[in-house]
């Protein structure tokens, strides 16, 4: 049986490096089961849950990536990209309240870490259209 504590800090950077790729060569049915094993591996890695959603995105099943990045905050240690994506799709469903909230939570955690580039990124969205 393993757990996150014996997978070596490679094989999550290997799993994300392949998954990448392939969501880069638009071969997104075979990028979502090597995220699906990264978010296994390390559930505490944003990126795995952040790109299992974007897979998701690009199929039109903003559902199943809202699921998948409300689950990121609930079981990593911090999920604030996924905060902006969740805010993302809800401002696009007209959920303004919970957008807000999810964006909220984005921003506190970019204030605490001072990482300007979360900054940025929660700036950006507050200007959307």
């Amino acid at each position: 049986m393993s757990n996150a504590m014996s997978i070596s800090p490679d094989a999550v950077e290997a799993l994300y490096a392949t998954g990448h790729w392939l969501y880069s060569q638009l071969r997104i049915e075979q990028a979502m089961p090597v995220f699906r094993a990264m978010i296994h591996i390390a559930p505490c890695d944003e990126r795995g849950w952040l790109a299992l959603g974007a897979c998701h995105e690009t199929q039109d099943q903003s559902e199943i990536a809202l699921e998948i990045y409300t689950a990121a905050t609930a079981v990593a240690a911090a999920a604030p990209r996924c905060e902006l994506a969740r805010a993302r799709i809800l401002f696009a469903w007209g959920k303004e309240r919970e957008a807000n909230q999810a964006l909220a939570e984005a921003s506190r955690f970019a204030d605490q870490t001072r990482d300007e580039e979360l900054r940025a990124l929660v700036a950006i969205q507050r200007r959307r259209p």
